[in-house]
């Protein structure tokens, strides 16, 4: 298995409206996509404009080609970019332990 972690900082009092971006956009168009096991999304409890997306997958190559498909690149990319400031970070992880 394969978890994809994004780190990102938004703009300054934008977590509202960001998180309401991503139920419309990830959460409701991105449920059925192959390989995909679970997505969670993250607010950092100390910097409340800072937060996580993670998902589950199956596999690197079901992630690679949700990452390289029309979906991300031409809808979900684009939809949540201009809430970052900054660069934000995605780490691909093997999962080596789970309970």
């Amino acid at each position: 298995m394969i978890m994809r972690i994004t780190w990102g900082k938004l703009r300054p009092g934008s977590w509202n409206d960001f998180e309401r971006t991503y139920s419309a956009t990830v959460a409701a168009k991105g449920r059925d996509i192959k390989g995909l096991r679970g997505r969670w999304l993250l607010q950092d409890t100390e910097d409340r404009d800072t937060g996580f997306a993670v998902s589950l997958w199956e596999g690197a190559a079901d992630m690679q080609a949700y990452e390289q498909g029309d979906l991300y690149r031409k809808e979900f990319a684009p939809a949540l970019q201009p809430f970052f400031v900054g660069d934000y970070k995605t780490y691909r992880c093997e999962v080596k332990y789970t309970q």
